[in-house]
């Protein structure tokens, strides 16, 4: 089962108010330079996913988004 976790760097790090400058920022362009299909499909998963959790979509939705998760990434879910 591929890895489904946050794709962005900014996400996994804990930043204090006091290191917040200390940090280095890359620009969004640099980090989805060299985006792969795999890693395409690991954003739209957490995109649906995020949508799901906040109820933006109905039980229709939920319903074909599930599939299609499962058509291609069978098993993860």
């Amino acid at each position: 089962m591929a890895d489904t976790n946050t794709v962005t760097k900014e996400k996994e790090a804990t930043i204090t108010p006091d290191a917040a400058q200390s940090v280095p920022q890359t620009p969004v362009f640099d980090e989805i330079s060299e985006m792969t299909e795999e890693g395409a499909v690991n954003v739209v998963i957490q995109a649906a996913g995020m949508a799901q959790q906040t109820g933006q979509l109905t039980v229709r939705d939920s319903v074909i988004l599930a599939k299609a998760i499962s058509v291609l990434r069978p098993g993860s879910i």
